[in-house]
């Protein structure tokens, strides 16, 4: 009877867990419609990945549900009390998730398009809430109406929920991050759809005399102006994606609706920050840090509790308790090894786009010198112009990628190698 307890204490906290759209709950906890403003209403803040980590810990609604949950638990009441303070609880967080559910059905109703990414990714978060939903039913349905009052079970499942409020936290934080660095290679790529832009602009404006002059066709002039045209709706998509995106992010983050959270400058990775990285102490930091091994331990204590050797399905609890916690063990050495290597290769990637800076650099100073001397057209020094911005862009894209992998090998030494997405 005490594991049910403890099972539906934990089933209710996993619950807040949840995050809709793209990790937004407001302070009533229903879900966070973004509606749109104009552009005069919104507040834009700019911020860093460490800050965006205090912003979460300290205003992200979900966050401080779940610690206000453990907080509130009075391990001195009775445990019929406990029983109906938790199913009171349950009730309210299944209409919150009803409403939320509501709210996410009017958001899809207004997305015209039924096959874009962005239905696509509120049809899941609403299939998501309503998992949760009808978990958060079987447990309220499942609570027991009786027990005394047991201080050390009590105890231990306040614990427990406060380790998965730190779990759900780092979860939320280190995906908030993750978006953070997705909206920063939007503008990157932005940047550069914006200079071959500038670029066909200027090739438009040497075709309309070559036009003129029956140089060139009016189907080979409408075909660039096409390709400009698409390059001008692909900037705008651009910036759409990106006001989306750091609209989401400040709903995670504990702002409103009218706020806008953009990247600020990221710390760059040092060489002293790489070699400072040591797999087998960085791993064994990694294993004794991760939740997700806590969790099967825990679940082998609670078998090994209840051991009877003249079960069968005692003796199979253990068991199979063992080798799921070996199997966890197994999966999370598997997937830190995988950001270990992903960020030797950011480091790679980072190494051959400043060399073919470097390159671009000396092109540049070949075509300059042969522009000065009347040996190159305008044109075609702006363009070698481009091709080192572009050179540069890439640099700061691949310093980006270095900042993403280091970041989640970070995380992975916390014990975090997976994120609410």
């Amino acid at each position: 009877m005490i594991r049910k307890l403890i099972s539906a204490l934990l089933a209710g906290a996993l619950c807040m867990a949840t995050v809709v759209p793209a990790g937004a709950v407001n302070s009533g906890g229903t879900a966070a419609v973004q509606e749109e403003a104009p552009p005069e209403a919104l507040t834009v803040k700019q911020m860093g990945l460490r800050a965006v980590e205090r912003a979460v810990s300290e205003n992200n609604a979900s966050v401080q549900s779940l610690r206000k949950t453990a907080a509130g638990m009075d391990t001195g009441s009775s445990m019929s009390e406990q029983f109906e303070a938790q199913g009171g609880a349950l009730e309210l967080q299944i209409k919150q998730y009803q409403e939320m559910i509501g709210k996410m059905e009017e958001a899809m109703e207004q997305i015209a398009d039924k096959e874009s990414d962005l239905y696509k990714t509120y049809e899941a978060q609403k299939k998501l809430l309503e998992n949760q939903r009808d978990s958060l039913q079987q447990s309220a349905a499942s609570l027991p109406l009786q027990g005394a009052a047991v201080v050390m079970q009590i105890e231990d499942a306040v614990y427990q929920i406060r380790k998965q409020a730190d779990n759900v936290a780092d979860q939320i934080t280190m995906a908030a991050q993750t978006l953070l660095i997705s909206i920063q290679n939007l503008q990157y790529s932005q940047q550069k759809l914006e200079r071959q832009l500038a670029s066909l602009d200027r090739s438009l404006d040497v075709m309309e005399t070559q036009l003129s002059l029956g140089l060139v066709s009016q189907y080979q002039m409408d075909t660039v102006r096409n390709q400009r045209d698409n390059l001008a709706l692909g900037i705008t998509n651009l910036q759409t994606q990106c006001n989306n995106l750091a609209s989401s992010l400040a709903l995670m983050c504990g702002y409103d609706a009218g706020t806008l959270v953009m990247p600020s400058a990221f710390a760059a990775v040092t060489e002293k920050d790489l070699k400072a990285m040591s797999y087998e102490a960085d791993l064994e930091e990694a294993l004794k840090n991760s939740f997700s091994i806590w969790q099967k331990r825990n679940t082998l204590r609670q078998a090994q509790n209840v051991y009877d050797d003249s079960y069968d399905s005692s003796v199979y609890a253990v068991q199979s308790a063992r080798e799921a916690l070996a199997a966890e063990q197994e999966s999370v050495e598997s997937a830190f090894a995988s950001t270990f290597q992903s960020v030797q290769d950011s480091r790679g990637t980072l190494q051959a786009a400043q060399t073919a800076e470097q390159q671009a650099e000396l092109d540049f100073k070949t075509s300059r010198l042969q522009y000065e001397r009347g040996m190159l057209s305008r044109l075609d020094y702006l363009q070698a112009q481009d091709t080192l911005e572009n050179a540069k862009l890439d640099v700061q894209t691949a310093e980006l990628g270095l900042v993403s992998a280091f970041n989640q090998y970070e995380w992975a030494k916390r014990g975090l190698t997976t994120a609410i997405a």
